[in-house]
């Protein structure tokens, strides 16, 4: 495609993976996602999704209160396989397809928004996310939000330029399976596509028997997929329905519905002054998408679906899961600045646009700064190890391994990094009367949640005997 020989578009996607590939490191932090990926990975790899889930079932339902899933879909780590297979769980390489996927986002959104913004316009606002210190920083991360990102924006690019044709129909339906298969919200492509016919139908853009054959293929293709999908992996998404069991009207009231409201200013930075320019940029936003009510209709059905089911959703994990409606967000803010500027009398539109591009160099200037400081800072550190992959932590790793029976439980306030590095079964625990169910426990001295206080530890009254300290963590055996 033409569009995609655009040099500007070209420099700015390889800048932004070379910083990406800068920021990353050789640890991870410490919240334990990833570990539950990369094993549902090697459960892929050595034929034993069954035993992972009956597993993990132990490690979420066994601990004090709900981690996670039992299982993740499957779809990322299918992604994850090849690195683990060729490298093992080596940090680094696991997050080299966080890269590969990041660039085909940007491109995505290229191609969608350069027949709905200038040039300028839309290599502006690719650079924002190619460079944005948030998301460049989330390459670090060994979880789905990117390569998710990526299909929901090529689904959404699908949808928006889909053509007649059974195939196209039927490769949409495996776009949005795909990232159905990635992360669940990814149904929401399918609601929205649907949803969109229905309107197409009601206008009378199209008749009932297009309307009709169109939604079936999609559906069918989609359908087909997960059948096919569910012969091989175990479902074990239905724990989410325990999740949704948490939701109450004042998480709903108090801090959802404020809370994405006010998430959405995090995008420019953390210090609070962004706030207020983001107050002025809603009016934008809403001019923008008033504007292009018609025009957009698929990608604001999808914007409003979305971000009712994220309102609904009672686990909150901040930014990371507003990622999907941050480009949809700016793009209609473009917009919106394009409504106003059009309207002003004509001698006004150069000078006006001129603020209007100024203000968004501006912030990309700050982006890329930040982004590049902290890449130099991570390379001249040597790509610090950190949280789970630092020595400290493989020194717990050695020592049960080797000085504790295979079949022992730990209690421990990451378990399912735990099991990844030791294959011990192991809990979470924040009650003393729950530390018998295990064998050992391993106590971190600087976590200040999910586990018992390292200086409230004797207060359980346990004849607990000390085996192992170092630094970070202290091991104990618990009297049976």
């Amino acid at each position: 495609m033409r569009a995609l020989r655009d040099p500007l578009l070209i420099v700015i996607v390889l800048l932004s993976i070379a910083i990406g590939s800068a920021t990353l490191t050789r640890g991870h932090e410490w919240g334990d996602d990833f570990a539950s990926y990369i094993m549902q990975a090697q459960s892929i790899l050595n034929g034993k999704v069954d035993q992972f889930v009956e597993r993990n079932t132990f490690t979420i339902f066994e601990s004090s209160f709900q981690l996670g899933p039992v299982a993740y879909p499957w779809g990322y780590p299918l992604i994850l396989t090849p690195a683990l297979l060729l490298k093992g769980v080596h940090s680094l390489t696991l997050k080299l397809p966080g890269l590969f996927f990041f660039a085909g986002f940007l491109i995505c959104l290229y191609l969608l928004t350069k027949n709905r913004l200038t040039r300028t316009e839309s290599l502006l606002l690719v650079s924002l996310f190619a460079f944005n210190p948030i998301l460049v920083k989330f390459l670090d991360y060994i979880l789905s939000d990117i390569p998710f990102l990526f299909f929901i924006f090529i689904g959404l690019l699908w949808i928006t330029k889909l053509k007649p044709g059974s195939w196209n129909h039927v490769a949409l339906g495996t776009i949005i399976f795909i990232a159905f298969f990635i992360r669940t919200t990814g149904i929401i492509l399918l609601a929205s596509f649907l949803a969109y016919q229905a309107i197409r139908f009601y206008r009378q853009q199209a008749t009932y028997k297009v309307i009709l054959i169109d939604s079936v293929l999609v559906v069918f293709a989609f359908g087909l997929l997960w059948i096919i999908t569910s012969l091989f992996f175990p479902n074990g998404q239905g724990s989410y329905f325990r999740q949704l069991m948490g939701l109450t009207v004042e998480i709903f009231l108090s801090r959802n519905i404020p809370g994405y409201f006010n998430l959405f200013w995090q995008f420019f930075g953390s210090s609070l002054s962004w706030i207020y320019i983001y107050y002025v940029l809603i009016v934008f936003f809403l001019i923008g998408a008033w504007a292009r009510r018609n025009a957009d209709q698929p990608i604001i059905i999808f914007f409003a679906l979305y971000l009712i089911a994220m309102l609904f959703w009672p686990e909150w994990q901040g930014i990371r899961f507003i990622f999907p409606l941050l480009p949809i967000f700016i793009y209609f803010t473009f917009q919106g600045m394009t409504t106003v500027i059009n309207k002003l009398p004509e001698k006004y539109h150069l000078f006006s646009r001129s603020i209007s591009y100024t203000f968004w160099l501006v912030i990309l200037s700050i982006f890329l700064f930040n982004s590049s400081t902290r890449a130099y800072s991570n390379l001249q550190d040597d790509r610090q190890i950190n949280g789970p992959f630092d020595p400290f932590s493989s020194d717990v790793y050695n020592f049960i391994r080797s000085e504790t029976p295979p079949d022992s439980v730990i209690v421990f306030y990451k378990p399912r990094a735990m099991r990844l590095f030791t294959d011990r079964d192991t809990f979470m625990s924040t009650a003393c009367d729950r530390l018998p169910l295990g064998d050992f426990v391993v106590i971190s001295k600087k976590a200040e949640n999910s586990q018992i206080p390292p200086d409230e530890i004797d207060e359980c009254q346990l004849a607990l005997e000390n085996l192992f300290e170092n630094q970070r963590f202290i091991i104990y055996k618990i009297p049976q």
